[in-house]
């Protein structure tokens, strides 16, 4: 067997780590953007040393128990502005973590990019040189599926538009710190049990986060006819639905006692994504899949 000269060892030895790193920390990652035409920075530049400084006070402030962050800093065309939103169901210390981990993957994958966006299960991060409060953004999006289908499409889609809806009004009545919220309804024939929840980055009104989350759904039938579960995720907005329960009932009871009166169950996003395989429909998603499978069976 032939072997591999040191200094090409050598050579190869610090990327394959760093590598190694960088796809630990993207393991539960959604999806990301990098926006090329809104400007680029490079490492030493004022903006850089704004948006970072803005980024880890997200991350750093132990106030913040309802997780949904916002901020700029610097002057004129080096100030940096950011919002951060966790998912309503996580807990404070989850929230952090993940916003502290997606700025760091973040900055790794969009390294010069003044506007740029990442998503995870738990929380999504998103900055630029302009200013991206209070405004209903849609683009750019991504959606993801469930590779089984459901039995009875047209009882399924009855019961799924009737319980979104439902969601939709009850997120959109949400304040300026959280537009969330989940629940299930089951099928009189099928007695399926279908789980959703709906959330909006709570800077956008009533009627913004409607028109966001109306949108959204409106994407089913192109990407997720026939699914047993599927999401959509934009900027401003994101649902998702699943045959299974996947969000945290007893954080849920704890800090929205509004939703009591709905039925709520529990269980782990992480068991369910392992035995729900889900197809990301882009193909920057889809060369990270690949990567990180082929690191795993090495």
């Amino acid at each position: 067997m032939a072997m591999l000269p040191s200094k090409l060892l050598f050579f190869f030895g610090p990327v394959f780590i760093h590598l190694l790193v960088l796809t630990r920390a993207q393991t539960n990652l959604l999806q990301h953007f990098c926006i090329e035409n809104h400007g680029n920075f490079s490492a030493n530049s004022d903006y850089k040393s704004n948006l970072d400084r803005l980024i880890s006070s997200f991350s750093s402030n132990r106030k913040n128990d309802y997780g949904f962050y916002t901020g700029s800093f610097g002057k004129n065309i080096d100030k940096a502005y950011a919002i951060s939103l966790c998912r309503g169901d996580k807990k404070p210390e989850t929230c952090r973590s993940c916003i502290k981990n997606s700025s760091q993957v973040l900055s790794q994958l969009c390294s010069n990019q003044k506007e740029a966006y990442i998503w995870y299960d738990d929380c999504m991060l998103r900055y630029a040189n302009h200013t991206i409060f209070n405004s209903m953004e849609f683009g750019p999006y991504f959606w993801m599926y469930n590779l089984v289908n459901v039995t009875d499409e047209i009882e399924f889609n009855e019961v799924l538009n009737a319980l979104l809806g439902r969601l939709i009004n009850f997120a959109a009545l949400g304040d300026s710190r959280r537009k969330f919220a989940a629940g299930n309804a089951t099928a009189e024939k099928s007695q399926q049990t279908m789980y959703a929840l709906v959330q909006c980055t709570p800077d956008l009104t009533r009627q913004q986060c409607s028109d966001c989350l109306n949108q959204a759904i409106k994407l089913i039938p192109t990407c997720c006819s026939k699914r047993q579960g599927g999401r959509v995720v934009s900027p401003s907005c994101h649902f998702r639905y699943e045959k299974d329960p996947f969000y945290d009932l007893a954080r849920l009871r704890h800090s929205h006692p509004r939703q009591q009166n709905q039925h709520f169950h529990t269980n782990i996003v992480r068991k369910i994504a392992k035995t729900q395989p889900y197809i990301v429909r882009t193909a920057v998603a889809n060369a990270l899949l690949v990567l990180l499978w082929s690191l795993q069976h090495v």
